[in-house]
Parts: C-alpha cells; sequence; structure tokens
C-alpha cells in the first residue's frame, strides 16, 4: 500500500498534469473522418534489444545509458514540419536534449532541474512494443502505432471547418463501437459509432484556462453531422501521437533518429 507521503505525491501530479481546456470548435458539421490502423512492422532482434535497452535506461532515469541510445543524426518534427526550436546547427544529442527537455532551448548546458526531464513523455512513447515504418523512408520504424485518417484531405476539410481561431482541436477515435449520450455518464443515446474520429468539444469536469484542472472523466464529442455527445474519456483513444522514430546506423547499430511531435 503507498504510504500517505505517495498518495500526496501522485495526487499533485495528476493535478499538474491535467489536460489543458478543450480548443474551442465551432459546432458545426463537417466532413466524416474514417480512421484505419497501418500495418504493424516487425522489428528485427537488433531492434527489439536496443529497445528493451532504452526501457531500461527511463526506468532507471540513467542519463548515460539514454544518450548513448541516440544516433549521429537526429529529426525533430513538430505537426510535420521541423520544430521551431530545432537547431540544425547543432548536433543530434543537443536536439535530443532539448526535445526531451534535459537541456533548454537556447542553453548550451544541461538543465539541473530535474522537473524539467521530459522522463514520462519518454516512457509513455516507448511503453508499446508495436512500430509502425516511417512514410517514406522504409529503413525507420516510429512508434507507438495507432490509428490514422483514412483520407488526409477529409481531415483537413473537417479542421477546416471546425477549427475556431488559431487552436488545434484534439481529435479521438474509438476502433470498437462507442455510444455517444446525451450526458456524462447516461442519459438517452445520440449516436453509436465505430473507426471515425471526432473532436473534443467539452470535458467533465469542465476545464478552466487558469487554475489546477481535474482530470475528465468524460469528453463531450462533435460527430459530423454536428450533434454532440458525451463518452467515458477510457472508451477512445487520441488520435494525435508522439513517435520516437529508430534507425540503422553506418556500423548496423539500431539508434534513435527522429521525434515526431504531434498535437
Amino acid at each position: 500500500m503507498r504510504s500517505a507521503l505517495a498518495a500526496s505525491f501522485f495526487l499533485a501530479a495528476a493535478v499538474l498534469f491535467a489536460p489543458a481546456p478543450a480548443a474551442a470548435i465551432k459546432k458545426t458539421s463537417y466532413p466524416e473522418v474514417r480512421v484505419a490502423v497501418p500495418a504493424e512492422a516487425k522489428a528485427e532482434p537488433a531492434l527489439a534489444a536496443m529497445r528493451k535497452q532504452l526501457a531500461s535506461a527511463i526506468s532507471q532515469r540513467n542519463t548515460g545509458q539514454l544518450y548513448a541510445l541516440v544516433g549521429p543524426a537526429f529529426f525533430w518534427n513538430a505537426d510535420g514540419e521541423p520544430s521551431e526550436q530545432f537547431d540544425n546547427r547543432r548536433n543530434a544529442l543537443h536536439n535530443f536534449k532539448v526535445a526531451f527537455g534535459f537541456r533548454q532551448f537556447g542553453h548550451g548546458s544541461d538543465s539541473e532541474n530535474p522537473r524539467d526531464q521530459l522522463w514520462d513523455v519518454l516512457d509513455d512513447i516507448t511503453s508499446s512494443a508495436a512500430l509502425v515504418q516511417m512514410e517514406g523512408n522504409p529503413g525507420v520504424l516510429c512508434g507507438p502505432l495507432s490509428a490514422e485518417p483514412a483520407d488526409d484531405h477529409a481531415m483537413d476539410q473537417a479542421i477546416e471547418r471546425i477549427q475556431s481561431e488559431d487552436e488545434n482541436p484534439e481529435w479521438v477515435y474509438s476502433l470498437a463501437e462507442v455510444t455517444l449520450t446525451e450526458k456524462p455518464g447516461g442519459g438517452g443515446s445520440v449516436e453509436t459509432v465505430s473507426k471515425l474520429a471526432m473532436p473534443i468539444a467539452a470535458t467533465y469536469p469542465p476545464t478552466q484556462a487558469l487554475g489546477n484542472n481535474p482530470i475528465p472523466t468524460h469528453y463531450q464529442l462533435l460527430l459530423p453531422s454536428g450533434k454532440t455527445g458525451w463518452v467515458d474519456v477510457n472508451a477512445v483513444q487520441t488520435l494525435a501521437v508522439d513517435r520516437l522514430c529508430y534507425g540503422k546506423g553506418a556500423d548496423g547499430a539500431w539508434k534513435i533518429v527522429g521525434y515526431e511531435q504531434n498535437s
């Protein structure tokens, strides 16, 4: 059983990492966005072994072991474009450190504050063994594997239709059938869908722009028809996921070669 001190720590962490308020969206109809799961890429034994070393380095919070697994080349994309904090004048390890908080942007030395280090993000990204081949680069495998829009044009049209100002709405999906209800946790059925991406219109409990936010238990989702309905957060998954990418160096060893950051 956790001690009272540990319980207090986990409660504080839960509040600290509670999601930000859902982006404001226009509650109107939009093109349906179907999702599909790309084919899983099989990792060869050498890559599987390297990823075990990575998992060990992360669990032990061992920066030395972690940095040894970063390749001599490293890309960092944010929503499909090079990150604004990526510095092509610096080496791969520098950019990796900045990407995951071990070094602050614009600094030449590592951060001494452990709170800056995004170990939990790394742990989350590497927790799944499933990988997908990077589009246009068959020698690079990225994970985790998740569903993707079956039609990128439909996705672009949908975002343009519902997006409000400069905020990017968060989209979720469920491969299995999920029923949206009139109220959080109950009420009449609005619609039952599957393999469909939908944007989050609101959360329950409600989140605010300022102050600590509780972790939501339900999402209000906007259906293509323009109707809204509520669903348990555990019934859906986030469409946009961050991915760590792996590739072979000149010596044939697998290394971390990139980070795809998606919002």
